[in-house]
C-alpha cells in the first residue's frame, strides 16, 4: 500500500504554488524559459497589477530571450513627476484618507492642428525568438510568461505609462481602452455599505472619501478585430465569466483577493460551494496546534496519492478532500470501474485518508507538510460558506452608461496604485468564449484563446500564424482604434501624447515573427540579420563591450544563495551521500564567513555584466515614485544605515569615512581576513558540538538552475568554490567542493524542503513599493518561503522601536504591517523607510540568504532598428516597442545584409 519515498520527492519537485500576489508582483527569476519576445513594452505594463493585471510569480520565468531591453515587459513601469498626471490634484493615501479634490486621470488628446512627422510607410518586420511558446493565452486562465507574452500582442490596457521627457526622465499615464478613470468614492459612499467593503480600522463609510470607488469612461472607438464593438456590456459580461462559480477560472484570484480585489467577487466566485478549504496556517501556527484545538484536518488525497478516479467498495468516486481520520479505502479501477489487480491478484493500489495522513505525517515526512512548508497545500481546514447563493448583484461592477462603469474595490487603494493595476483588462470576446465552452469534470471550461482559430485581438496586432513549438506571427490589426489608413491602404498611427514636446509615429512595425529556437541558433541568425536582438553570454561580452549596439541594463533581481539549515535534514543529506559535512551550514559563523569570503567584484566577471550586490533590494527600488522620481530606497539614509550596520563600517568625524554615504559606498561585501577568523571559530564550534571532525573535506550540492547548466553557471560556481577554500585555509576545515545542479523544476521549493542545502536564485519586481518586499521572506501565506528550512517567520518575534515606542510582532506581521490594512499602512514614508530598512538589516544578519549580484539584461540591438533614446529609464526602458524606429525597411535591410562580407554583420 505504501508508496516509495520517491513519490514524496516527486511531489516536492513538481509542486509550484502560484501565490495570489494581488498588487505585489514580487517575482522569482529562473531565466531562459517561457520568455517574452518581440520587444513589446505593452506586456505586464506595471509591476503592481491586479485589476486586469499580473499577479505573476511568473513561475520563475522572467528574462527575455533575444536580449531586448524590455525584459519583463515593463514589469516595473509606473508614472510620476508629470504635470499632466492626476491633473495636479491631490492624491490619497492607501488607507482612504480625506482629500480636498477629486482624483482623476483623463487621457491626453492630440489637437487637430498638431504637427505630425512624415509617416514611414512600408514593410517593417520585427523578427525575434523564444525557446518555447505559450499554450493558453485566455486572459482568464493564462499561467506562464509564454502565455502572457502572446496575450500582450492581442490586447490593449485601460491605461499605460509612456515617456514624457527623456532628458529629465519623466513619464506619463496614457489612456488606451479607458479615456478617463476617476475616484468617485466621495460621491458614492453608499456603495461602500451596499457592497460591504472592508473599511480602514476605526473608519465609517461616511468618513471615507477616496480609495474605493472608481468610474471608468471607455474608449468608444475600441473594437475587436472582427469589428465587434467593445462597450460597458463587454466588460460586465467578461467579469461575470471570469468570476463564474461554475468555471473556477485560474486568474479570478486577481479579483477575489488582494488590494484591488472587486467587492463581492469572493462571495460570488464561491457562491455554489457549501464551504471551501483554507490552509491550516490561516488559523493555526502548526498542524498539531489545529489538532489540539479539535479541528479536523482534511487531506487533498488527489495531490497526496493521485486518487482522482478511484472508487470505494460501494462504487462511489473518491472525493478530492477527505478528513484525516476517514478510513474508507479507495482503489484504482479500470475503464469499467473494476478494481485493478496485479498478476498475483492483489490490488494495484488502495489507500484511505487515515492511512495516507498517518504515513506521510510521520516523523520522516511531517516537516514537508507543516504550516509554511512546500507541501502544506495538501492539508486544509474546511470552512462553511456563509454566502452560499451569493448573486452577481453583490459584485461591485456597475454599468453607468453605454461606455462607462463603476468598479468598487473591497479594500482601500491609492489612486496611483489603482491606475497601475489598470495596465491590462479582463476583456473576452463573448461569441468566441461561449462557442468554446464545454463541461469537464463538473466544471465549465472554454478553449478560448488556445489556438489560432479560437483567438481574436483588440490590440495593436492580430495573430495570423500559430504553429506550436515552431512559430507565431502577428500583423497590424486594422480595427485597432489607433490606426489610420493611407491612400494606398497602409496602416499608420501617431501618438495622442507628446514625447519631448513632439508627436511621434507609433507602432511602425507591420509584422512580428517569433520563431522557436535555441540560443546557439539565435546567435547565428542575428549575425545574418534574421533577428532584431541577441543576448550575448558572459564569455562573449568581451567581444562586444565596445559595440555601439550593446545595451546593458540592471534589473530588480538580486541573485543570492539561500540555505536550508535544519540540522536533522542536513545530516540526512550527508548520510545519503549527496553531500559531505553539509552540517556546517547550520553554523551561523560559517554562513557569515561564506558571505564575507565572496569577492563579488570578481564573481560578476563570470556573468552577463551583472553588478555586485550586498542587500536584498537594489538601486531600482523607489519609495515615492509617483511624486518623486529620485526617491531611491537604496539611497535613503535608513536603507544605507542598515547595510552599514550589517557590514560594521564606521563613519563620522575622525573616521576613515566622514559621512554615511561614503561609508555605504565603500562596502564591497568582501573581507577575507574576517572570513578566515569566522571560519576558524565555526570549526571550533562544530567540533565541540560533535557535528564535525577537524580536517574532513566538505562537499555540497547546490540547486542552481531550472534549465541545463551553462558555461557561465559552471564558472560562477568554480569561483565561489575558490573564494571559500581561500577562507578555509588554516581554519581547521578541510577543503570544500561545490557541485551545481541544473534541470531542477523548483529549486526554491526543493531547497526549502531539504532536497538541497543551498539554492541559487533571485527575487525581484514590485520596485515601486519596497515596503511590501519583506513579504517574500516572512509571509508563507503569500509566498513559498525559500528559507523555510531555516526558520518559521510566523512564530519568531522581533522587537523594533517605531516612533519612539518598542513594538513586538512576528516577522510575518512585520512583513505585512505596511500593506493594505496593516498597522503602519498609513504611516508616512519616513516611518516606513525605518521599518523596512531595519527588517532588511535584521533578516540579512541571519545569513539565511547571501546576496551576490544584481542581474542585468545585455542585448545587442540590430542595425535595422533604433530605440527612441539611449538613456534607459526603469519606467519606459529605451522608449519601448511603441515608439521604436527603423533604419531600414525589409527590402532595404535585405540588400544591406547581402552587401556585407559573406552576408554576415559585424557588431564588434
Amino acid at each position: 500500500m505504501k508508496r516509495l519515498i520517491a513519490v514524496l520527492l516527486a511531489l516536492v519537485m513538481v509542486f509550484a504554488a502560484v501565490a495570489t500576489l494581488a498588487a505585489c508582483d514580487n517575482k522569482k527569476n529562473d531565466g531562459k524559459e517561457e520568455t517574452t519576445v518581440g520587444g513589446d513594452d505593452t506586456t505586464n505594463k506595471g509591476e503592481d497589477t491586479t485589476v486586469g493585471g499580473d499577479d505573476t510569480t511568473n513561475k520563475g520565468e522572467d528574462t527575455t530571450v533575444g536580449g531586448d531591453d524590455t525584459t519583463n515587459k515593463g514589469e516595473d513601469t509606473t508614472v510620476g513627476g508629470d504635470e499632466t498626471t492626476n491633473k495636479g490634484e491631490e492624491t490619497t493615501t492607501q488607507g482612504g484618507e480625506d482629500v480636498e479634490e477629486k482624483i482623476e486621470f483623463i487621457a491626453p488628446a492630440r489637437p487637430s492642428d498638431a504637427v505630425l512627422p512624415t509617416a514611414k510607410v512600408g514593410d517593417y518586420t520585427y523578427n525575434s525568438y523564444a525557446i518555447s511558446l505559450g499554450s493558453n493565452w485566455n486572459p482568464h486562465a493564462w499561467e506562464t510568461n509564454g502565455d502572457q507574452s502572446i496575450l500582450s500582442y492581442l490586447t490593449s490596457p485601460f491605461v499605460t505609462m509612456e515617456a514624457l521627457d527623456t532628458e529629465e526622465g519623466l513619464y506619463q499615464w496614457v489612456g488606451e481602452m479607458a479615456t478617463a478613470i476617476k475616484d468617485v468614492t466621495a460621491q458614492k459612499q453608499d456603495l461602500l455599505t451596499k457592497y460591504n467593503v472592508t473599511l480602514p480600522e476605526g473608519k465609517t463609510a461616511e468618513e471615507v472619501k477616496s480609495g474605493y470607488v472608481f468610474e471608468f469612461t471607455l474608449n468608444p472607438n475600441a473594437k475587436w478585430e472582427d469589428g465587434t464593438i467593445i462597450n460597458a456590456d463587454s466588460y460586465i459580461y467578461s467579469m461575470q465569466q471570469l468570476l463564474n462559480p461554475k468555471m473556477k477560472n485560474y486568474r479570478a484570484n486577481l479579483y477575489i483577493s488582494g488590494e484591488s480585489a472587486i467587492a463581492g467577487g469572493f462571495d460570488y466566485y464561491y457562491s455554489l460551494d457549501e464551504g471551501f478549504y483554507v490552509g491550516v496556517g490561516t488559523k493555526y501556527e502548526s498542524n498539531q496546534a489545529a489538532v489540539d484545538a479539535g479541528e479536523t484536518i482534511y487531506v487533498d488525497i488527489y495531490e497526496l496519492w493521485g486518487t482522482k478516479g478511484y472508487k470505494n467498495e460501494a462504487g462511489e468516486n473518491c472525493p478530492q478532500w477527505l478528513p484525516m481520520n476517514d478510513d474508507t479505502v479507495y482503489f484504482a479501477v479500470d475503464a469499467e470501474g473494476n478494481k485493478l489487480l496485479d498478476e498475483d491478484g492483489n490490488p494495484v493500489d488502495e489507500i484511505s485518508a487515515k492511512d495516507a495522513y498517518e504515513y506521510y505525517l510521520s516523523v520522516d515526512y511531517g516537516p514537508y507538510f507543516e504550516v509554511g512548508k512546500d507541501l502544506a497545500y495538501c492539508l486544509a481546514l474546511y470552512t462553511a460558506n456563509d454566502n452560499v447563493g451569493a448573486s452577481w448583484d453583490g459584485v461591485g461592477l456597475i454599468k453607468t452608461g453605454d461606455y462607462s462603469f463603476i468598479y468598487v474595490c473591497d479594500t482601500a487603494i491609492d489612486f496611483n496604485y489603482f491606475l497601475t493595476s489598470c495596465t491590462d483588462t479582463w476583456l473576452v470576446h463573448e461569441a468566441l468564449y461561449e462557442a468554446g465552452k464545454k463541461e469537464v469534470g463538473g466544471l465549465i471550461v472554454t478553449d478560448y484563446m488556445t489556438s489560432l482559430a479560437t483567438s481574436i485581438s483588440y490590440g495593436t496586432y492580430k495573430m495570423t500564424v500559430f504553429e506550436d513549438a515552431k512559430q507565431v506571427v502577428y500583423v497590424q490589426n486594422e480595427n485597432w482604434y489607433g490606426f489610420e489608413k493611407t491612400a494606398d491602404g497602409k496602416l499608420v498611427s501617431y501618438t495622442q501624447f507628446t514625447v519631448d514636446g513632439k508627436y511621434l509615429q507609433q507602432y511602425i512595425t507591420t509584422k512580428i515573427v517569433i520563431d522557436v529556437m535555441t540560443e546557439e541558433v539565435a546567435k547565428q541568425k542575428f549575425l545574418k540579420g534574421e533577428l532584431m536582438s541577441y543576448s550575448p553570454t558572459a564569455a562573449e561580452l568581451n567581444d562586444y563591450k565596445l559595440s555601439s549596439r550593446l545595451q546593458v541594463v540592471d534589473e530588480t533581481y538580486t541573485m543570492s544563495f539561500f540555505f536550508h539549515t535544519n540540522l536533522d535534514n542536513l545530516k540526512a543529506l550527508d548520510k545519503s551521500g549527496k553531500n559531505q559535512n553539509s552540517v556546517v551550514l547550520s553554523n551561523y559563523n560559517f554562513r557569515k564567513a561564506m558571505s564575507l569570503a565572496i569577492d563579488r567584484a570578481d564573481f560578476v566577471t563570470a556573468t552577463q555584466a551583472w553588478t555586485p550586490a550586498f542587500s536584498l533590494m537594489n538601486h531600482l527600488y523607489h519609495y515615492d515614485i509617483y511624486n518623486d522620481p529620485a526617491s531611491s530606497y537604496r539611497k535613503s539614509d535608513e536603507a544605507m544605515q542598515a547595510i552599514v550596520n550589517l557590514y560594521g563600517v564606521e563613519y563620522g568625524e575622525g573616521k576613515l569615512y566622514e559621512t554615511l554615504e561614503e561609508a555605504h559606498d565603500s562596502i564591497t561585501g568582501y573581507n577575507l581576513t574576517e572570513a578566515k577568523a569566522l571560519m576558524k571559530a565555526a570549526c571550533e564550534e562544530l567540533v565541540e558540538a560533535g557535528l564535525y571532525t577537524a580536517g574532513q573535506n566538505i562537499k555540497i550540492q547546490i540547486g542552481w538552475a531550472k534549465g541545463s547548466l551553462t558555461e557561465d553557471d559552471t564558472k560562477q560556481c568554480e569561483l565561489v568554490q575558490k573564494y571559500l577554500n581561500a577562507a578555509l585555509e588554516g581554519s581547521g576545515f578541510g577543503t570544500i567542493t561545490l557541485e551545481p545542479l541544473g534541470n531542477i523544476i523548483d529549486r526554491y521549493g526543493d531547497t526549502a524542503a531539504g532536497l538541497y542545502a543551498i539554492g541559487y536564485g533571485a527575487w525581484g519586481g514590485a520596485a515601486f513599493y519596497p515596503f511590501r518586499n519583506l513579504q517574500v521572506y516572512t509571509d508563507p501565506s503569500q509566498y513559498d518561503i525559500n528559507e523555510a528550512g531555516c526558520w518559521d517567520p510566523t512564530t519568531e518575534k522581533l522587537t523594533l522601536t517605531v516612533e519612539g515606542k518598542e513594538v513586538t510582532m512576528t516577522w510575518q506581521e512585520w512583513g505585512n504591517c505596511m500593506i493594505g490594512t496593516g498597522v503602519y499602512a498609513n504611516a508616512d514614508n519616513k516611518v516606513k523607510l525605518a521599518i523596512t530598512a531595519r527588517l532588511e538589516e535584521k533578516f540579512l544578519a541571519k545569513f539565511y540568504r547571501i546576496p551576490l549580484a544584481i542581474t542585468t539584461v545585455c542585448s545587442l540591438s540590430s542595425y535595422k532598428i533604433e530605440d527612441y533614446t539611449d538613456q534607459y529609464n526603469i519606467m519606459y526602458g529605451f522608449g519601448g516597442f511603441r515608439i521604436m524606429d527603423y533604419n531600414y525597411n525589409d527590402a532595404d535591410w535585405a540588400a544591406y545584409v547581402a552587401s556585407q562580407p559573406n552576408g554576415e554583420l559585424n557588431y564588434k
